[in-house]
């Protein structure tokens, strides 16, 4: 019997580096690396069976299931990663308060401004509402960084309080807002940069075809734009949102 070749393998670099990221977790986070992964595993799982289930069911929408995997996403995630704690809690909180929010400012501006500017010929070939599957992705890709920002304002504000017991809510609020604005900057480039680097293939076929660079950025980053900036709205209500409520938990401690 003889075989045939169905496709060229391609995956030999994808599971290089996804090894090499994997060995490096393990090797500088041991157990909390180990719980890193097995976090991303369950989470890409959840997010495949999301997704499978709105493609066979019509009548629930798709950010309304997205919005149920982000509360999975984040409570599985965070409470797997760093425990049952007050802090964990405060990152959970803080987290969906940031990301929810974030899509409610994205949503409401593109209802004010009836979506202008927005260019959705990227996503002609699928077959659901392209504002939906929009807003879905744009939800999904602000958990990531809001969740970044809330443990370590969490982490950081708890810390501060372990050190010194008996430090003022003032002294809290003051270091929590320094931390938030060191950080703020690197997370919105990280999220600007993440976004814009998918569309550079895009953008080179574009001019390499003559086309004018106005266009070739209207229709390649305006997508990629409002994601960027939707995250960044998120990144930047999630500082004094963890910040409050870190201390709102830490007040509690005090009063036991």
């Amino acid at each position: 019997m003889t075989g045939t070749i169905k496709d060229v393998k391609r995956d030999k670099f994808v599971l290089i580096v996804a090894w090499v990221f994997i060995l490096t977790l393990l090797i500088v986070g041991k157990k909390q690396g180990l719980l890193s992964i097995i976090s991303l595993a369950v989470n890409a799982i959840l997010l495949s069976y999301a997704l499978d289930f709105y493609l066979n069911t019509s009548n629930i929408g798709l950010v309304l299931i997205c919005s149920i995997s982000i509360i999975l996403f984040t409570v599985f995630s965070l409470l797997l990663v760093n425990g049952f704690n007050e802090k964990t809690y405060a990152a959970v909180i803080a987290t969906l308060l940031g990301t929810f929010l974030s899509l409610l400012i994205a949503y409401l501006v593109m209802w004010l401004t009836s979506e202008k500017g927005l260019r959705y010929e990227e996503m002609q070939f699928i077959t659901r509402p392209y504002k939906m599957v929009f807003l879905a992705g744009l939800f999904i890709g602000s958990l990531g960084a809001v969740m970044d920002i809330a443990i370590t304002m969490s982490s950081s504000i708890f810390g501060l309080y372990e050190k010194n017991n008996h430090i003022s809510v003032k002294a809290l609020k003051t270091s929590g807002l320094e931390i938030g604005k060191d950080i703020m900057g690197t997370m919105t480039n990280i999220l600007f940069f993440a976004y814009i680097s998918g569309s550079i293939p895009m953008i080179i076929l574009y001019l390499k075809n003559d086309s004018a660079l106005g266009f070739t950025l209207s229709m390649n980053l305006t997508l990629e734009l409002a994601r960027a900036l939707a995250g960044g709205i998120g990144i930047v209500l999630t500082i004094p949102i963890g910040l409050y409520v870190s201390i709102f938990f830490i007040n509690r401690k005090r009063e036991r």
